[in-house]
């Protein structure tokens, strides 16, 4: 995420008139927020960020030990607002910032911070998780079902399908193979595909 990206996404969301305004939001919250994180964490968002945000994280301060409640009011100090707009203003400021951090040094975060300030730093949407899935080299094939199934389908029951299903049938698709499709008029006449044979009368010209 760029500093333009972040401070656009910060405005939208938290209803500012431009990108001004959201950079002197993000000025007061991530001003505070600094003080708060530990020297290590800080090194872990100073690379993954942009220089424009972490320069504005830097603090000669860092590690100072204070809850959320405090860190709302030292946010509406530097900022200059109400409470109310301070907790808003942080909880936006937070979530895009944690939008930019990568999944390691997000996950280290929420490990070192108490939980009520780890939770500001969640994304508004939650990122896409890939499913791990066990994969048995004995039973790779299509006909032993998917990747790790216990279940192949050289095993189920036809019983238990519903009427119409083609794993009732001892020809399924029948219908549909040219060996064995017959129309309506075909299967009265005797005509299919697997019973025709040529003409064996003269024909005119311009016949096919």
């Amino acid at each position: 995420m760029t500093h333009d990206e972040f401070l656009s996404r910060l405005a939208e969301r938290a209803g500012l008139r431009d990108t001004e305004e959201a950079a002197r939001t993000a000025r007061a919250v991530l001003g505070v927020v600094g003080t708060r994180l530990d020297r290590r964490d800080l090194q872990l968002l100073t690379e993954d960020l942009p220089a424009p945000i972490s320069e504005l994280l830097r603090s000669d301060t860092p590690g100072q030990d204070f809850d959320l409640k405090e860190l709302y009011a030292r946010v509406a100090g530097r900022e200059h607002v109400r409470p109310g707009f301070a907790m808003e203003h942080t909880g936006i400021v937070c979530q895009v910032l944690a939008e930019a951090l990568s999944e390691g040094t997000l996950h280290r975060l929420h490990e070192n911070l108490p939980a009520p300030l780890a939770g500001l730093f969640t994304p508004r949407e939650p990122r896409e998780r890939f499913e791990y899935v066990h994969l048995d080299p004995a039973r790779g094939t299509l006909a032993e079902g998917r990747p790790g199934s216990r279940h192949p389908l050289s095993e189920s029951r036809p019983e238990r399908t519903h009427t119409h299903s083609v794993a009732r049938s001892d020809n399924p698709h029948g219908d549909t193979k040219l060996s064995s499709a017959s129309g309506l008029t075909q299967e009265r006449e005797h005509e299919t595909l697997a019973t025709g044979h040529p003409r064996t009368g003269p024909t005119r010209r311009g016949e096919d």
